[in-house]
């Protein structure tokens, strides 16, 4: 598994606090925020627009569309681009382990999604070019539109993972076999679609029907998590448990499993459930899930030859050593019979 060389720089804006500095990063500013590049490795443009894509995907060959109306399939796909805006490569519990000016901006509650919808709000105020909220002249439609894109934002947050599995009027487990109700008329119901598809075009990258650029996405997010696991040893936090420690693709390869049958599988159920031309997708996370066992496979036998070795060349070092020790006996005793 490899990393493709991409230039992934990301404008990043007030996330880094003054007291705080970190190896490797640079300090701009005057006061307790920080305006500096910082390199993500995941959380970069390309993956606002693979979000924006797929939710197009889902929209168009998935047939998602005929639920929603015109004015929500320009929410998903801008909320798409939009939903990590000025992410730092870190998590939330990132911030509120630091206690940040954003942690408690936000009360601790999806700190990074409000502060990218936030930004991608804000832009359209201060720069008129950027402006695509002026082109909803009705002021209802404008709101309607901005909390459309927001709760759709919201529910890319992974704690928010369990309430969109739960939610209505999705009425859909991962053992059933059938969308029990829909109403289009309900905005609720065409606001549950939107979240519906954003989270799970936010977590589309294992069920990519191309091996390599699954995997070139898990590598990009592992470089994250295991800088963010050295961030907090540096500053003392508590270390995140599974960003740690991630040093092989046999590691790499366990957590993109694990990921897949816990989040992604379950999801992609539903989405397979309400929208019959995606049922595909699982299949394809199931496919690279088989490939990335044939690379734990390897590496356990890897593991187990180097050990073999290891021994033998114990063995062997313990076969020279007690050769040097008998020669050694020989040739004292030779040495008393001559004296004698």
């Amino acid at each position: 598994m490899d990393m493709h060389h991409k230039d992934c720089y990301y404008q990043q804006v007030d996330i880094e606090e003054k007291d705080q500095k970190v190896d490797g990063e640079s300090k701009m500013g005057q006061d307790e925020h920080t305006a500096q590049m910082m390199l993500c490795e995941y959380h970069n443009w390309y993956h606002a627009v693979s979000c924006a894509h797929v939710s197009f995907l889902f929209l168009t060959l998935g047939g998602a569309d005929a639920f929603l109306y015109p004015v929500e399939l320009f929410c998903i796909i801008m909320g798409g681009l939009i939903h990590d805006l000025d992410h730092p490569g870190t998590n939330n519990d990132f911030e509120i382990k630091r206690s940040t000016s954003l942690a408690k901006l936000y009360d601790n509650d999806s700190v990074l999604e409000r502060h990218s919808i936030n930004m991608g709000l804000n832009m359209c105020v201060k720069n008129p070019q950027l402006d695509w909220l002026s082109a909803f002249r009705d002021e209802q439609d404008r709101e309607y539109v901005k909390h459309f894109i927001a709760e759709s934002v919201l529910a890319t947050d992974p704690a928010r993972h369990s309430d969109i599995m739960k939610e209505e009027p999705s009425s859909v487990s991962p053992t059933s076999s059938s969308l029990v109700y829909f109403d289009q008329n309900d905005p609720q119901h065409r606001l549950f679609i939107g979240k519906l598809i954003l989270h799970a075009a936010d977590i589309s990258n294992p069920l990519h029907c191309s091996f390599e650029v699954a995997s070139d996405w898990a590598i990009r997010v592992i470089t994250e998590f295991s800088r963010q696991a050295n961030k907090e040893k540096q500053l003392q936090l508590p270390v995140t448990d599974f960003m740690d420690g991630l040093d092989s693709q046999v590691k790499i390869a366990k957590v993109q499993i694990g990921f897949f049958e816990w989040m992604v599988k379950p999801l992609y159920h539903i989405i397979g459930v309400m929208f019959s031309d995606l049922k595909m997708l699982n299949d394809w996370g199931e496919r690279n899930c088989a490939r990335y066992q044939l690379v734990i496979d390897e590496g356990q036998k890897e593991d187990v030859q180097n050990e073999v070795k290891k021994d033998a060349d114990a063995h062997e070092q313990d076969q020279d050593a007690e050769q040097r020790m008998s020669k050694k006996v020989t040739i004292r005793n030779e040495g008393i019979s001559n004296s004698s």
